[in-house]
Protein backbone atom coordinates (compact mmCIF):
# COMPACT_ATOMS: atom_id res chain seq x y z
CA UNK A 1 0.00 0.00 0.00
CA UNK A 2 3.00 2.46 0.60
CA UNK A 3 4.50 1.90 -2.44
CA UNK A 4 1.24 2.71 -4.61
CA UNK A 5 0.72 5.92 -2.76
CA UNK A 6 4.13 6.82 -3.42
CA UNK A 7 3.85 5.85 -7.25
CA UNK A 8 0.63 7.78 -6.99
CA UNK A 9 1.68 10.91 -5.70
CA UNK A 10 4.62 10.99 -7.63
CA UNK A 11 2.70 10.59 -10.74
CA UNK A 12 0.35 13.21 -9.72
CA UNK A 13 3.30 15.92 -10.29
CA UNK A 14 3.59 15.69 -13.69
CA UNK A 15 -0.12 15.96 -13.77
CA UNK A 16 -0.12 19.72 -12.03
CA UNK A 17 3.08 20.59 -13.87
CA UNK A 18 1.40 19.94 -17.63
CA UNK A 19 -1.54 21.63 -16.16
CA UNK A 20 0.52 24.67 -16.03
CA UNK A 21 1.05 24.62 -12.54
CA UNK A 22 4.35 25.41 -10.77
CA UNK A 23 5.04 23.39 -7.81
CA UNK A 24 6.98 23.65 -4.32
CA UNK A 25 6.81 19.85 -2.77
CA UNK A 26 8.31 18.61 -0.02
CA UNK A 27 9.55 14.64 -0.73
CA UNK A 28 12.07 12.55 1.26
CA UNK A 29 14.13 10.56 -1.37
CA UNK A 30 14.06 7.74 1.00
CA UNK A 31 16.46 5.02 -1.35
CA UNK A 32 18.60 5.85 -4.20
CA UNK A 33 15.70 3.76 -6.22
CA UNK A 34 12.90 6.31 -5.09
CA UNK A 35 15.63 9.50 -6.12
CA UNK A 36 16.09 7.52 -9.97
CA UNK A 37 12.70 6.97 -10.17
CA UNK A 38 11.74 10.87 -9.57
CA UNK A 39 14.60 11.91 -11.83
CA UNK A 40 13.42 9.66 -14.70
CA UNK A 41 9.75 11.03 -14.04
CA UNK A 42 10.64 14.67 -14.09
CA UNK A 43 13.40 14.66 -16.61
CA UNK A 44 12.66 17.20 -19.27
CA UNK A 45 11.09 19.67 -16.72
CA UNK A 46 12.58 22.64 -14.96
CA UNK A 47 13.81 21.16 -11.23
CA UNK A 48 15.41 23.24 -8.51
CA UNK A 49 16.31 20.74 -6.43
CA UNK A 50 16.86 21.43 -2.28
CA UNK A 51 18.20 19.82 0.41
CA UNK A 52 18.03 20.54 4.22
CA UNK A 53 19.33 19.42 6.94
CA UNK A 54 20.16 19.91 10.58
CA UNK A 55 21.94 17.90 13.42
CA UNK A 56 21.29 14.72 14.69
CA UNK A 57 20.43 16.07 18.28
CA UNK A 58 17.43 17.89 16.76
CA UNK A 59 16.14 15.25 13.67
CA UNK A 60 15.33 13.31 17.02
CA UNK A 61 14.43 15.51 19.24
CA UNK A 62 11.29 16.74 16.47
CA UNK A 63 11.23 12.50 15.87
CA UNK A 64 10.18 12.31 19.97
CA UNK A 65 7.51 14.98 19.55
CA UNK A 66 6.22 14.14 16.86
CA UNK A 67 5.23 10.85 18.57
CA UNK A 68 4.23 9.15 14.97
CA UNK A 69 7.20 8.00 13.44
CA UNK A 70 8.95 4.63 14.66
CA UNK A 71 12.45 5.80 17.04
CA UNK A 72 15.37 5.39 15.26
CA UNK A 73 13.96 6.34 11.74
CA UNK A 74 15.68 10.01 11.88
CA UNK A 75 19.21 8.20 12.48
CA UNK A 76 18.69 6.16 9.68
CA UNK A 77 18.10 8.83 7.27
CA UNK A 78 20.59 11.15 8.60
CA UNK A 79 23.41 9.11 7.53
CA UNK A 80 22.04 8.13 4.64
CA UNK A 81 19.41 10.11 2.86
CA UNK A 82 21.83 13.20 1.22
CA UNK A 83 24.11 10.88 0.09
CA UNK A 84 23.03 9.95 -3.46
CA UNK A 85 21.67 13.13 -4.15
CA UNK A 86 23.11 16.78 -5.82
CA UNK A 87 21.63 19.78 -5.19
CA UNK A 88 21.14 22.94 -6.88
CA UNK A 89 20.57 24.41 -3.02
CA UNK A 90 21.32 23.61 0.78
CA UNK A 91 19.44 25.24 3.50
CA UNK A 92 20.06 24.49 7.10
CA UNK A 93 16.97 23.16 8.90
CA UNK A 94 17.87 25.35 12.16
CA UNK A 95 17.68 28.61 10.63
CA UNK A 96 14.64 30.59 10.53
CA UNK A 97 12.56 30.53 7.78
CA UNK A 98 12.58 33.29 6.89
CA UNK A 99 16.08 33.51 6.61
CA UNK A 100 16.37 30.47 4.25
CA UNK A 101 13.71 31.41 2.24
CA UNK A 102 15.75 34.43 1.37
CA UNK A 103 18.70 32.42 0.73
CA UNK A 104 16.47 30.08 -1.52
CA UNK A 105 15.15 33.14 -3.75
CA UNK A 106 18.76 34.19 -3.99
CA UNK A 107 20.30 31.00 -5.02
CA UNK A 108 16.99 30.65 -7.46
CA UNK A 109 18.00 34.14 -8.95
CA UNK A 110 21.71 32.99 -9.63
CA UNK A 111 20.99 28.91 -10.70
CA UNK A 112 23.52 27.57 -13.11
CA UNK A 113 22.66 24.81 -15.54
CA UNK A 114 22.44 22.25 -15.98
CA UNK A 115 20.57 21.68 -12.76
CA UNK A 116 21.62 19.33 -9.70
CA UNK A 117 18.53 17.20 -11.54
CA UNK A 118 19.83 17.49 -14.99
CA UNK A 119 22.84 16.43 -13.60
CA UNK A 120 21.47 13.39 -11.84
CA UNK A 121 19.12 12.73 -15.00
CA UNK A 122 22.11 12.49 -17.14
CA UNK A 123 23.99 9.96 -14.47
CA UNK A 124 20.83 7.79 -14.26
CA UNK A 125 20.67 7.69 -18.36
CA UNK A 126 24.36 6.90 -18.42
CA UNK A 127 23.79 3.63 -15.87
Amino acid sequence: MREAFFDGFERSLVAYIQAGNSLIVEYIMETPEWMRRMVRLLQGYDVFFVGVRCSLAELERRELARGDRPIGDARRDHHTIHEYCTYDAELDGMLLPDVNAAKLISLWQTRQRPSAFERMANAVEAS
